[in-house]
């Protein structure tokens, strides 16, 4: 049995790699049980709470006094440096590669299986005008930014995502419609196409299409895909206008890329979705938690990570009611379930919804 390519990108000295894995461990302690943050600080906030004998009102009385504690206050700062170190350590390995990374991905363009359909008169909307997670250049200013996402979410998964362990979970998920027929998905902002290959493995006989606004994003997705020899297609498109067809696909799926939009994309993207979703198809999500009925540090997190880590239209997704939304564009949700912890703070949630 022939071992699976390694598709992650390298890194230009062992030094790099060594540092970029001291920036995981980091990741770990401050957003997982090392240093404890979220239990100590929500600990103190329940308390605080029980002495003024009245819940929080807003985020805003939340913040002030997380900002008023020093634990709450190195929280902060911790959690901003690991992403620079992140970003720091990244950029710098990768320049130094530049001419090899884009002469890569020139060779890889035009080599099969699958496609490869950029739009060189692709206008980029202003809501994309975003560092989202500080990644420098955001998502599609700077050539390299599907190598810099793909190694930089390798660090934020923590070791969960290593070798798209995670996609492959979350696309096993995915029901199948009651029908039973899978002929044509959809990846929707797939930037660099780990859930579009797991669900070319999933249904191999499918026509499997990942767009995004990204070329850069899809340049690496294609290069990942072709690697592993997967036939997928990688298409220049908006979420919310995709051009596609009526009833064109039997499932279509958005992994995290809700809270990256403002909240009249995100009505646009779920009506958009019921278009070119078929009758009895499937729309499955994967993203963030709403967090107005969770735990104080929870709202703290989910406000800090908006004005802090590049998510500015996190807050407005995570007040929205998503399973309305997807009831008023003639979607029946057939399952709106937590997932595991991401990110430190909150679970996120799948929902699978019906086309009727």
């Amino acid at each position: 049995m022939s071992a699976v390519p390694e598709t992650l990108p390298a890194l230009a000295e062992r030094a790099d790699a060594a540092y970029l894995d001291f920036v995981e461990g980091f990741r770990e302690y401050i957003l997982g049980k090392g240093a404890d943050f979220e239990d100590r600080l929500n600990t103190v906030l329940l308390t605080e709470q029980a002495r003024r004998g009245q819940p929080w009102d807003d985020v805003e009385q939340i913040r002030e006094y997380v900002h008023s504690l020093p634990l709450g206050r190195l929280r902060d700062r911790l959690s901003r440096t690991q992403q620079e170190m992140k970003w720091f350590a990244l950029r710098r390995s990768f320049e130094s590669q530049r001419a090899e990374l884009l002469a890569e991905l020139d060779r890889y363009d035009a080599r099969g299986p699958g496609r490869l359909e950029l739009d060189p008169n692709f206008v980029h909307p202003p809501y994309v005008n975003v560092h989202f997670h500080l990644q420098p250049g955001g998502y599609y200013k700077d050539a390299l930014s599907g190598y810099l996402y793909h190694y930089g979410t390798k660090v934020f998964f923590r070791g969960d995502n290593d070798h798209d362990e995670l996609h492959a979970k979350l696309v096993a998920r995915v029901p199948a419609p009651a029908d039973g027929r899978v002929e044509r998905i959809l990846d929707l902002a797939c930037s660099i196409g780990q859930s579009s290959t797991a669900f070319r493995r999933r249904f191999p006989s499918a026509e499997v299409t990942g767009i995004d606004y990204s070329a850069p994003m899809l340049r690496v997705a294609h290069r990942r895909a072709a690697m592993l020899g997967d036939d997928v297609t990688f298409a220049q498109r908006l979420i919310e206008k995709t051009g596609y067809a009526d009833g064109q696909f039997d499932i279509t799926f958005a992994f995290i890329v809700f809270h990256e939009l403002p909240l009249r994309i995100i009505h646009e993207t779920v009506r958009e979705a019921a278009r070119v979703t078929r009758r009895g198809g499937i729309f499955a999500i994967y993203d963030f938690t709403g967090t107005r009925d969770k735990s104080p540090y929870q709202r703290y997190h989910r406000w800090f990570d908006a004005r802090h880590n590049g998510e500015p239209y996190s807050q407005d997704f995570c007040d929205c009611d998503m399973n309305a939304i997807l009831a008023d564009n003639g979607f029946e949700v057939a399952a709106a379930a937590l997932g595991q912890r991401s990110g430190g703070a909150g679970y996120m949630t799948n929902w699978f919804a019906t086309r009727v």
